[in-house]
């Protein structure tokens, strides 16, 4: 059923008017044209002259709107909704979309003119901004960066900050962060802000009047030419004003040229098809159902890749390289989060898995997200090791790139941009590892996992299975000291998941971990200890076989009872 006719008969017949209210001025223009005049009118040299200078100066103007623009959308989209810097900055942005352009020409003039607010710090250096072509940039900035800085922070604050935390927890400093992931995902709604931002400064015309004058060459733009013109030859007015028209729909169509995920992914540099020669659309299949095209198949039951493991490739004749395991630390940590209710106290010692289990608000994944610092803690300690992440003893607590610390959770956050190699290799990459021996180590976990046919597809050419696999390789690659857990099976299929578990316990064996989850295969299969969370307390801290035999009262007797599965632990 097409969308449109599941609206009111009323509310489409008030849209066509909107719409015509919104073309009618347009086709006026049209039909007041004179064609006779059309030709000499725009290559004239005033108008030539006029057009470049409008040219030149909206790309000026974006330019300087990107520079200034981007770290207040960056700050306006990761602030506190609730704080009064936020509210400041939003302030001040909007208001250059709500004054009167000649107000803000007038307040420009107060501060750069030869009388304004920085009149002695410019002629001491030498400087005269007032009607000059410095002053036509000026004025186009101040009226058109506002739609770079809303259009960029809309974009963040929808996508939320989930690819920044993943890649702070593999070892990125916030500015290779900000470089490697949030641009790369920011390309098609920074792309449009841009082209937004240049067709505002392009008709810009109060503030430049009243700021920069109309100076021909120097800061007489084509919308200033147009307001002369229709002084004393109303046909050129006109056929310059088709002109600009016509510029300002290829500059909006050009920006809104591919909305949706399609155009998503071609900003992200996507290739149309994926490896096998198929559209990405139809090489994706759900993990565990037939083959389909463009996606290789196999149905040879292996360690790693089980039957029916859509596009996984038969088993390597030779064990996968072996990639060294780091040292396996201890953990003792307290994590106080009042705000959230949570009072926990965790040690693990070396080498070993703990499972955190509990009721949904419990605490478990604000324990896990404190050990990984993005949460912060109140009070309380974390010592990994030999070294001290929180507490006593530092005046802040280690950032998350520098605790040598991992996360995954039930979605696999693989960068949409990346291949999977790429994914693989970006924790390497982040502690300094060189590019080819990050690529080297990559394509052994990928091999490890099963996926190494799979290197050069990008995340939304795999399915949901394949891409956990590839999320689970990313976290072991980044040889993390600590690696966290938070149901990382949960949403798989039944089939699926055993394999990936039998997967990360074989790669968790000897490692320190810990692991969220409320599913008993889990326990049996990862846990070394079981800890169990009431409402931010620990209620239970035991062996697993102790826990299997006599589980706590309430929620973990609950789920024994419910999952009880026959036979040893694994």
């Amino acid at each position: 059923m097409r969308g449109a006719t599941l609206l009111p008969r009323w509310l489409r017949v008030a849209a066509v008017v909107g719409v015509a209210l919104l073309a009618l001025p347009i086709l006026g223009l049209l039909t007041a044209v004179d064609r006779a005049a059309l030709v000499p009118t725009l290559t004239s040299p005033s108008a030539l002259i006029a057009l470049r200078l409008s040219l030149v100066t909206a790309l000026a103007a974006t330019a300087l709107s990107l520079l200034v623009g981007l770290p207040v959308a960056l700050l306006m989209a990761r602030s506190d909704p609730g704080s009064v810097l936020l509210r400041i900055v939003r302030t001040l942005v909007l208001l250059p979309l709500v004054l009167p352009p000649v107000v803000g020409g007038i307040a420009l003039l107060s501060t750069y003119g030869r009388r304004g607010l920085v009149a002695p710090l410019a002629d001491v250096l030498g400087i005269d901004i007032a009607f000059t072509t410095v002053a036509v940039v000026l004025a186009q900035t101040f009226v058109a960066a506002p739609f770079l800085i809303l259009t960029v922070e809309g974009a963040l604050s929808s996508r939320g900050t989930a690819y920044e935390a993943t890649a702070l927890t593999l070892g990125a400093g916030p500015t290779r962060t900000l470089a490697t992931v949030t641009l790369p995902l920011l390309a098609q709604g920074l792309g449009a802000g841009l082209v937004l931002t240049f067709a505002r400064a392009l008709g810009e015309f109060g503030a430049t009047i009243t700021f920069a004058g109309s100076l021909q060459g120097t800061t007489r733009t084509l919308p200033l030419e147009i307001y002369l013109a229709r002084e004393i030859d109303q046909d050129s007015a006109v056929a310059m004003s088709l002109l600009l028209m016509v510029v300002a729909a290829v500059v909006v169509a050009f920006a809104y040229r591919s909305p949706g995920a399609d155009g998503f992914r071609r900003s992200l540099g996507a290739r149309p098809r994926p490896a096998g020669g198929a559209p990405a659309e139809e090489g994706v299949v759900p993990e565990g159902t037939g083959t389909g095209p463009g996606v290789a198949a196999s149905h040879q039951s292996t360690a790693i890749a089980a039957p029916h493991d859509v596009g996984a490739a038969p088993a390597p004749a030779t064990p996968a390289p072996i990639v060294t395991a780091p040292a396996a630390p201890s953990l003792d940590a307290h994590v106080d989060v009042p705000e959230r209710g949570v009072d926990v106290t965790v040690h693990i010692p070396a080498g070993q898995t703990l499972a955190i289990i509990g009721a949904n608000g419990s605490g478990k994944s604000t324990v896990l997200d404190t050990l990984a610092g993005l949460v912060p803690s109140t009070g309380g300690h974390l010592h990994l090791g030999g070294r001290t992440l929180a507490g006593p003893g530092l005046r802040t607590p280690l950032p998350p790139h520098r605790r040598g610390i991992t996360r995954l959770g039930q979605v696999p956050l693989l960068f949409p941009h990346l291949s999977l190699r790429r994914n693989v290799a970006f924790g390497l990459r982040a502690s300094g590892t060189d590019r080819a021996t990050a690529r080297k180590q990559a394509d052994q976990w990928l091999d490890r996992v099963g996926l190494a046919h799979l290197a050069e597809r990008r995340p939304d050419q795999v399915s949901g299975g394949q891409a956990q696999r590839a999320a689970v390789a990313r976290a072991l690659a980044a040889r993390p000291e600590l690696s966290l857990w938070d149901e990382p099976f949960a949403a798989l299929d039944v089939d699926a998941a055993p394999r990936l578990r039998e997967l990360l316990a074989r790669h968790l064996a000897g490692r320190t971990a810990v692991v969220v989850t409320h599913d008993l295969a889990d326990v049996r299969a990862l846990a070394d200890r079981v800890l169990v969370l009431d409402r931010g307390r620990v209620i239970q801290d035991v062996t697993t076989e102790e826990f299997l035999r006599s589980p706590s009262a309430g929620f973990a007797q609950r789920l024994t009872a419910e999952q009880r599965i026959p036979g040893s632990r694994q």
